[in-house]
């Protein structure tokens, strides 16, 4: 064998291990980004969970969204900074879903749970009042997403008395 041939050898074989090595690294990427996707709205899901978790457990939250769904007009000055820190603290967890579906990191199939929590809140009680005042804490694209939203379905409005009687 010639070094001509012999080169050719080693050039066919670098270019071998090349195309292995490129789609060793496609694999690995495309498992990368499975992952980030599903951490992603693990951590969403779980913060949302969270506030799940404190409405449940403290009593004095679920009356609070309970007497809420009259409006703002029927709660104390300290029960609306309450359950405006709440809806805050929830509907940045729903801004991030939708940045996060905005950026590929969470597959917008699987938002519609949260997008519908997030207009059941907005549509009705001191949820609809709160939405009009606080608008300016959000993102553009988010509002206009929300309020878009709103416009093209009818939301029911929400009833936090699940048949308990009192």
């Amino acid at each position: 064998m010639s070094i001509q041939e012999l080169g050719s050898l080693g050039e066919f074989v670098a270019a071998i291990a090349t195309i292995a090595t490129l789609a060793y690294l496609a694999i690995q990427v495309r498992q990368n980004t499975r992952a980030l996707r599903s951490s992603t709205f693990e951590d969403v899901s779980g913060g949302m969970n969270q506030i799940s978790v404190a409405i449940a457990t403290h009593p004095e939250l679920s009356s609070l969204l309970v007497k809420g769904g009259e409006g703002l007009a029927a709660l104390t000055s300290e029960e609306r900074v309450r359950i405006n820190f709440l809806y805050l603290m929830s509907f940045r967890r729903f801004e991030s879903v939708f940045i996060q579906s905005g950026l590929g990191s969470i597959d917008p199939d699987l938002t519609e749970g949260f997008d519908r929590s997030m207009l059941s809140i907005v549509a009705s009680g001191a949820g609809a009042e709160w939405w009009v005042s606080a608008k300016g804490a959000f993102s553009k694209k988010f509002v206009e997403f929300v309020d878009n939203r709103l416009a093209a379905e009818k939301i029911p409005r929400v009833h936090l008395d699940l048949g308990g009687s009192e």
